[in-house]
């Protein structure tokens, strides 16, 4: 009796721990997929055939920081992991935070430079909320 109890902790740590290997796996193509839209932003605004006629530069610049803003918190999230004895709680965690922030107002506090970051920190905690439950999903 004590070998099958032995055995089947043994088969649940192995499995935590893939799970939590497959986790991190999708936690890093997050990232990777948040700073290759940034990229992909960064090149197309060096392009020769842009001028300032033909091109919105805010939204460019936009782009950008927001995929900063999201490949941070997948960082987070990866660092996070790293440690954590619970992958599983620690996903949750994270993704629920970024659901809270970004139901957070938008901005309002008179500097319009302030207000625009806060309102892309949000949307990056809006878009992170939903690729990290898209990633759970698909790897749970």
């Amino acid at each position: 009796m004590s070998s099958t109890r032995t055995n089947d902790a043994t088969r649940a740590e192995r499995d935590r721990r893939m799970h939590a290997e497959r986790l991190t796996t999708a936690a890093h193509a997050g990232k990777s997929n948040a700073l290759r839209r940034g990229t992909t932003s960064l090149e197309r605004l060096r392009a020769p055939e842009l001028t300032a006629e033909n091109v919105r530069m805010d939204g460019f610049f936009e782009t950008i920081t927001r995929a900063q803003y999201e490949s941070a918190l997948w960082q987070g999230l990866i660092d996070a992991l790293r440690w954590s004895r619970d992958a599983v709680a620690t996903w949750h965690s994270y993704m629920a935070d970024a659901e809270l922030t970004c139901q957070g107002p938008g901005g309002g506090m008179g500097n319009p430079v302030a207000d625009a970051r806060r309102h892309l920190w949000l949307e990056a905690n809006r878009n992170f909320a939903r690729d990290a439950a898209d990633s759970f999903r698909r790897v749970s």
